[in-house]
């Protein structure tokens, strides 16, 4: 009876208590939320709690609870909320007692996630847990809600407690790490430490990514512990981050009191790695000029990635070359990083899998993608980005998805901050403060690992309403496959026809030995060896297998190759084994030990009769054949003098080889990188003929950059409504065969361009180097960089009788066509009537220039165009330094080296020339036209010369109108005007161009007739300015040049060394004075003259006949007309 009346009595006590904490808590919520809502809430949570929870938490601390769960009804994740209950009235808080604090994670229930997996993110948000309970709480009419609680340590209560909106920071900095918006590491203790937000962290995070790629040799652990030590001066830099972005600050002086604090709060520091890190810090911090951090997406919610773009000249730790600038994209999923060297500039976006260097890669690519964009309008430029949390399931489809969710994040966050052109207006990204110049040229194409996604950029670009459209990525639906038009490979077949011409072969006709690398399902490599059915490809090998077929039948593999290039996703495990040669194979690239049989160790000229996997794909690189094709991704060459370690490619050092080791005739680069440049100049050397990678794969970024600009062209006409869109895509599948045939001559021009400055050798030596010194002066050019030798290694070719090697050549060609777009842009020349609008014209292909060649005037990168086209043109045909020189000797401004090139070109009418020459077959006639080309070379030198000797500026349509009738005329009758030994040699000299080189007469009696034309500019000027008879006066001057022996002084001029200005502008006047035996010039039987008897020799009575130059005629060259010359006394 005492145990059921003690019973009852604790229950009347507990339902007592129970009623008294109801009442205290419907106060507690009355003060949170107002009467109202108070008595319909608590009513809610009167019976919501487990049993007992009122005896451990207060009404003060549960109306705390209450207001997050409140906040959490309906909740499908997490939600973190520090509770905190309602404070003494003297608001002290003693930091020995527990006041209730807490923070409360709540769940739907049951728990989705283990408990373990929670604590880490609250260690490193730098919450000390003193305490952990775990509540069911069921509110009435709603889903039950799983409730962890954290006691902490009363010192992070009093932080939280003394500034509420850290409690909330922490909390949203779960949320964000919880939901992958950010990353969960020590960086997040600034949240609390700091009194950062998890945004404001992310963007010192997303810093210290980008410095890692930069070269910072700090690891995380040590970089985090410092900005944690030094939270002064880490919270003042992400001050001077929005002083300097926040599109807020606009017009005020915030940013220079910012930095002056920052400047200040590091002057303490004492520690020189402490101090270093964070100026590296407050470098980047400075060098940002665009961030899309204040923008928000479509919700209205912050963007969950962020976007720093940079100016690259104000970061000195950078390894050079330092691109103009680089834009990074750093998200907790991924980071991509997208290098431009100028602010037209385009190239591919590449998946990389190299997350602990991919700048170092894609810094690589864009070096390479400078110089092989020389060929056109823009510069170069090339993106990377990487999948930072790849999906932990195999299957291929979920790791595509993943990366091409990273891919749509990269491009996204290049458009976040680029301008763009609104009625032909620039308009500046929304929230964004630029720090630069506009900025609207943004332009990138397909590359490894996003060959298919240019359809997936390019409706990003019409989401965000970019004036490019479709043209902003190349390619896709309605641009040019490379691929199916083979274009890049074709062009790398241009450069193998030319240094196989050279050779004698003819790759189409001759059968040619072939190791490769790459498989038939890529582009490059897939298309190059389809090519010519006479290619016996021997060896080859990809990322997955080695390919051995010691003896292959041509036709018959190159029907197999073709199968397995139309069939999608092949290998070369895919190729039928009966189709091998005898004792060839396919093996894994894994393979530790692959069996070598007889005839393959004959092929790879090695004993051992089994080698792994690696040792046989360097004995394949170590093979004799005529050709290396390199179609595949990866660096396997490299100068002996290079490490494995300088490469920068760690995943083929097992497979790599020395230069020196290579014995194949030729080597081809349809893939980038395949070999460094010091090894291509070591190669080279050795007498191996090779371009380079920029050279031979141009065609590729030539094809892509036309497509963006004639779409660019023809989107105007839509807008116009000239053209429906239907019609514009017509147009553009219509005219892809034109524009390749203008891609492959530009490939075919450069190879040539390349032959004739190797065939000058030492000659052209002296003009290279001044160009190489004019581009260090201009600051574009570091030798060491790209391979070039120093003035010791010059002077050891010179002693040798070398000159620059191929490789060379092509970086120097480059660099030239680089260089002089630069200084045409910043002239009047690309607005020239005759000259700019020639340039333009020429470059529309033939079936869209009577419509459509008066928009192009109108085009955003019409002036870029025109000097893009000069550029190309000029050096194609001159080479490096040959003008240079020119001008240095004239003292005229750079841009007048092109004005006089055009008037040159055109009053002497070297295109139809040119033509001729090109037309030679390059297989017959390698040698001869590379002579032919070498020696209008010297004519467009020397008449450029005359045209800037003058001291007016000079103006090729007047100076085409008023010379080219007279050199026309005389180019008709010259050789009847010589003196007969000078017609003599100039016979002669046809002749042997005729019978032993097998030129046309024609072509051979015009290109030898050159020289001595240019001689007559004077005549011809003088003629048109006085009236005089043109034949009569040119026969005058003629036989003057024959008595007064110039030719002998002429030679001697030459021949006599000069090291100062001053002799050689002597050299070079006496040099271009006409003579008798000028047509000799440059003909390997020319001789030395003997020095005349009497220099000053008087010519004999009767010579010049009275009134001569002062006579007008019209009379064209004639036997008649010419008499009296012929009747003239012609010789001492």
């Amino acid at each position: 009876m005492g145990v059921s009346v003690l019973q009852a009595y604790d229950e009347r006590m507990a339902t007592g208590s129970l009623r008294r904490w109801q009442a205290g808590l419907q106060e507690a919520l009355t003060r949170r939320l107002g009467e109202a809502r108070a008595m319909m809430t608590s009513g809610r949570y009167a019976q919501a709690f487990p049993a007992g929870f009122h005896v451990t938490h207060p009404p003060a601390v549960a109306g705390a609870w209450v207001t997050a769960l409140e906040e959490y009804a309906g909740g499908t994740g997490p939600l973190l909320r520090l509770v905190v209950p309602d404070r003494p009235a003297d608001g002290q808080l003693d930091l020995d007692l527990d006041d209730g604090t807490r923070f409360l994670l709540l769940w739907p229930s049951p728990a989705p996630a283990l408990l373990a997996d929670v604590f880490p993110v609250l260690e490193n948000l730098a919450l000390r847990i003193a305490g952990h309970e775990a509540y069911e709480v069921r509110p009435a009419g709603r889903a039950s809600v799983r409730a962890e609680e954290f006691a902490l340590l009363p010192r992070d209560v009093a932080v939280l407690t003394a500034d509420p909106a850290i409690g909330n920071e922490v909390a949203d900095a779960f949320r964000a790490v919880w939901s992958g918006d950010a990353e969960n590491d020590a960086f997040n203790q600034l949240v609390l430490r700091a009194g950062l937000s998890w945004r404001e962290v992310s963007v010192l995070r997303a810093c210290f990514a980008y410095l890692r790629q930069a070269g910072l040799t700090f690891g995380q652990a040590y970089v985090e512990r410092t900005l944690l030590m030094h939270r002064r001066v880490t919270g003042l830099l992400v001050a001077l981050f929005h002083a300097r972005l926040d599109p807020a600050y606009i017009g005020s002086t915030r940013e220079e009191e910012a930095l002056a604090e920052v400047e200040t709060a590091l002057a303490p520091v004492e520690n020189i790695s402490e101090d270093r890190l964070l100026r590296a810090f407050l470098e980047l911090v400075c060098a940002v000029v665009r961030t899309n951090y204040y923008q928000s997406d479509t919700d209205g919610a912050h963007k969950k990635y962020i976007v720093l773009k940079l100016d690259s000249t104000r970061l000195p730790f950078l390894p050079v070359p330092r691109p103009m600038t680089e834009t990074f994209v750093y998200s907790a999923r991924m980071e991509g990083l997208h290098l431009r060297t100028a602010k037209v500039a385009r190239g591919g976006l590449r998946w990389s899998d190299r997350t602990e260097d991919y700048r170092t890669e894609v810094l690589g690519l864009m070096k390479a993608q400078r110089v092989k964009n020389a060929v056109i309008v823009p510069h170069g430029a090339k993106g990377a980005f990487v999948v930072k949390r790849p999906p932990a399931a195999t299957d291929a489809e979920t790791m595509r998805q993943e990366v091409r969710t990273a891919y749509k994040t990269f491009v996204r966050g290049l458009l976040d901050v680029t301008d763009n052109r609104v009625d032909g207006t620039v308009a500046q990204p929304p929230r964004v403060r630029c720090r630069d110049d506009a900025d609207a040229y943004l332009v990138v194409a397909a590359d490894k690992g996003t060959a298919t996604m240019s359809d997936l950029a390019n409706e990003i670009a019409q989401e965000y309403g970019f004036w490019l459209g479709d043209a902003f990525a190349s390619g896709g639906a309605t641009g040019y496959d490379h691929k199916a038009l083979g274009v890049t490979a074709r062009g790398v077949w241009e450069s193998l026809r030319r240094h196989f011409g050279e050779l004698g072969l003819d790759p189409a006709k001759d059968q040619i030995t072939v190791v490769g690398i790459g498989d038939m399902s890529g582009d490059v490599f897939g298309n190059g060896m389809l090519l010519s059915d006479r290619i016996r490809l021997v060896a080859a090998f990809d990322h997955r297998h080695v390919f051995l077929d010691p003896d292959p039948d041509p036709v018959a593999s190159y029907a197999e190759r073709q199968r397995l290039f139309r069939l999608p996703g092949t290998s070369w495990a895919d190729y039928e084994p009966e189709l091998i040669s005898s004792g060839g194979g396919v093996f894994s690239r894994t393979a530790k030990s692959v069996p070598l049989s007889p005839q393959a160790r004959a092929l790879l000229d090695v004993e051992a009769e089994q080698l792994p996997a690696d040792e046989l794909i360097r004995a394949v690189l170590r093979a004799r054949a005529d050709l290396l094709f390199n179609g595949g991704v990866g660096t396997y060459v490299k100068a002996s003098t290079e490490s494995h370690a300088d490469v920068g490619d760690r995943a083929n050092d097992a497979v790599r080889v020395d230069a020196s080791e290579v014995q194949v005739r030729v080597v081809a680069e349809g893939g980038n990188l395949g070999v460094t440049q010091r090894g291509r100049v070591e190669y080279a050397l050795a007498g191996g003929l090779i371009n380079t990678d920029f050279i031979d794969n141009s065609a590729g970024v030539d094809i892509s950059d036309r497509e963006v600009n004639l779409k660019i062209l023809l989107d105007a006409a839509v807008k116009g409504r000239r053209l429906s869109r239907s019609r514009r895509d017509e147009l553009l599948r219509h005219v892809a065969p034109q524009i390749v045939e203008q891609v492959l001559a530009n490939n075919a021009a450069q190879a040539r361009a390349i032959s004739v400055s190797h065939a000058l050798g030492a000659a052209w030596l002296d003009k290279q180097v001044e160009m190489i010194r004019h581009a260090e002066d201009l600051g574009v050019l570091e030798r060491a960089l790209e391979s070039l030798p120093d003035e010791e290694a010059i002077a050891q070719r010179q002693a040798g009788g070398l000159g620059l090697t191929r490789p060379e050549i092509a970086v120097l060609l480059a660099v030239s066509k680089d260089v002089a777009t630069h200084f045409l842009l910043e002239s009047g020349v690309p607005d020239d009537a005759y000259i700019g609008s020639a340039a333009l014209a020429r470059y529309l292909p033939p079936a869209l220039r009577a419509e459509f060649n008066e928009l192009l005037p109108r085009h955003p990168l019409h002036r870029e165009i025109a000097c893009s086209v000069l550029a190309n043109e000029v050096f194609n045909r001159m080479g490096s330094g040959a003008l240079l020189g020119v001008q240095e000797l004239t003292g005229r401004d750079r841009e007048d080296l092109v004005v006089a090139y055009v008037a040159a070109r055109d009053v002497f009418a070297l295109p139809a020339v040119w033509t001729e020459i090109d037309r030679l077959d390059v297989v017959r006639h390698a040698q001869l036209q590379t002579r032919l080309l070498g020696e209008t070379r010297h004519i467009v030198e020397s008449a450029a010369r005359w045209f800037m000797r003058h001291g007016h500026a000079v103006d090729p349509a007047i100076e085409v109108a008023r010379l080219r009738p007279g050199i026309d005329k005389l180019s008709g009758c010259l050789d009847e005007l010589m003196p007969p030994h000078a017609r003599q040699r100039l016979d002669a000299r046809v002749a042997d161009l005729v019978t032993n080189e097998g030129a046309p007469q024609e072509l051979a009696r015009v290109v030898c007739l050159l020289k001595p034309l240019t001689l007559t500019l004077g005549v011809v000027e003088a003629a048109e300015a006085s009236g005089a008879d043109l034949t009569f006066l040119t026969g005058i001057f003629a036989l003057v040049g024959e008595q007064l022996q110039v030719d002998w002084l002429r030679d001697q001029a030459t021949e006599r060394p000069t090291d100062d200005h001053w002799s050689i502008l002597a050299r070079v006047r006496t040099a271009t004075t006409w003579s008798p035996n000028s047509s000799a010039s440059h003909s390997p039987s020319s001789t030395k003259s003997a020095p005349p008897r009497h220099l000053t020799k008087q010519l004999p009575p009767g010579s010049i006949p009275a009134g001569a130059g002062l006579r007008s005629s019209s009379t064209p060259c004639s036997t008649s007309a010419q008499q009296p010359m012929s009747t003239s006394p012609c010789s001492p």
